[in-house]
């Protein structure tokens, strides 16, 4: 066992991963800001910030049910094969 590991606690929990965290979030809401005053004060700003929104969502939810459906097959035709084997067995 290396000396890094002997140092972290069981949980995982370590200083650097919080501050690392704490770092990230705070530059996301820095450009996250910046954006929008940049868009936002625009003659169509808060159209163009909805419009942004809603791609944004739409984006996720496609990407979410490309996934769902794409892991989906491989369990469906496991458990039918483990349901076969199961039931001719009994």
């Amino acid at each position: 066992m290396s000396e890094t590991e002997r140092e972290r606690s069981a949980s995982g929990w370590t200083l650097n991963r919080e501050l690392l965290n704490v770092g990230a979030i705070i530059v996301a809401a820095g450009i996250a800001h910046l954006v929008m005053g940049l868009i936002g004060h625009e003659k169509y700003g808060p159209f163009m910030l909805l419009l942004l929104g809603g791609v944004l969502v739409v984006t996720a939810l496609g990407h979410r049910f490309y996934e769902h459906r794409r892991h989906r097959v491989p369990m469906v035709m496991e458990c039918v094969r483990c349901g076969g084997a199961r039931g001719g067995g009994s």
